[in-house]
């Protein structure tokens, strides 16, 4: 096989595994090499299928493939390595946006490539989950001038979605909207956004400080994850800022725990914080199969036999009263899980599977 003709099979390879991701649903492409072949997974509502296999020989190309349009290093082989791409059914006009991260493993470098959102309409904040009730908690705390939103859970649970709903709810002429990510994972325009670069001298508290000089209305910050973040997100919020933030903690109670942990005290809690909220992502019913995708004598065309498509956000939102004082009835997030099923929207073994030790 020619040169130029073993680089057109690489570019159809790899155009062909885009669209196939974009086709399922995808969130992540992932691209590993093993001994003897280059296996091709994609995540699809939180879990990973194998979509292709192809042979080993051809997946140094295919790495450098990647790397070509992320335009990362390809010479660099020992060190990870992150970029950006963008992908699309159209071969000459791709339009949706992508992080890239590159690993070096036994066999050879793994690639895995997040897609993603790129509407705007995807981030809404009536479009990811929450209950009435929710949502009014989270429209009061965004209406407020001042003061502190936390966004709570593990990772992969949909807490940035949120965050960059509540920013595009925000986002208006006359509001100047600033944040701090690690990394910028979807392009807001509108919003000045900052990247976290720790090696350039730019980390959390340095940014803070200087977005508190460029006279900022709301303060989106990636994650509070030290001492130094969490006492200059709260100084942020008790002097006319609005911060919005996220905690790694199994529930919105937790919130609390944290950021005593972190040397903030109860009056900066009381005098700042507007709501907390924790959050998991559940599988959705397939609604054309109920669940039930062999019930007929043909698969589920919908589904793919998974039972199973897309995922929504099962949340629990408190508001300052709600989650200082305990004593006030709550709705908690297994409650909320209940609700859909009750609506038929999951499944109990969907709600149980995702969070199961929080009931």
């Amino acid at each position: 096989m020619s040169n130029t003709q073993d680089e057109s099979l690489i570019v159809r390879t790899w155009f062909e595994i885009t669209v196939n991701a974009l086709n399922s649903g995808a969130s992540d492409i992932h691209i590993e090499a093993g001994a003897h072949e280059t296996l091709v997974r994609f995540r699809v509502d939180g879990a990973l299928q194998i979509q292709s296999r192809h042979p080993i020989d051809l997946h140094e190309r295919l790495i450098t493939r990647v790397k070509i349009l992320a335009r990362l290093d390809i010479a660099e082989k020992r060190l990870p390595q992150d970029g950006r791409l963008y992908i699309g059914y159209q071969f000459t006009r791709p339009d949706i946006d992508c992080r890239v991260s590159i690993l070096p493993t036994l066999h050879g470098e793994k690639a895995v490539v997040r897609i993603l959102p790129s509407r705007a309409e995807d981030l809404d904040l009536e479009k990811i989950g929450l209950l009435p009730i929710q949502l009014q908690i989270f429209k009061h705390s965004l209406k407020q001038t001042h003061g502190l939103i936390l966004v709570t859970g593990p990772t992969g649970s949909g807490k940035t979605r949120t965050l960059y709903s509540c920013l595009r709810a925000l986002n208006q002429s006359h509001r100047n909207l600033c944040s701090i990510e690690d990394p910028i994972e979807i392009r807001l325009p509108g919003v000045n956004q900052v990247a976290y670069h720790p090696r350039a001298g730019l980390d959390f508290p340095i940014i803070i400080r200087a977005l508190l000089r460029q006279d900022p209305d709301v303060i989106m910050i990636g994650e509070i994850r030290d001492a130094v973040t969490a006492s200059l997100a709260i100084q942020a919020a008790q002097t006319g800022h609005l911060v919005l933030s996220t905690l790694h903690t199994r529930n919105a109670h937790g919130a609390l725990t944290r950021l005593k942990n972190l040397g903030v005290d109860d009056d900066m809690i009381e005098s700042c914080l507007l709501s907390v909220s924790s959050q998991r992502l559940v599988r959705k019913t397939c609604q054309s199969c109920h669940g039930n995708p062999v019930a007929t004598a043909k698969l589920c065309q919908k589904c793919k036999g998974a039972g199973a498509l897309g995922r929504i956000g099962v949340h629990e939102v408190f508001n300052k009263t709600q989650i200082l004082e305990p004593t006030v009835t709550q709705l908690s997030m297994w409650d909320a899980g209940l609700e859909y099923v009750r609506q038929g929207i999951i499944s109990q073994e969907g709600l149980e599977a995702e969070m199961g030790a929080l009931q």
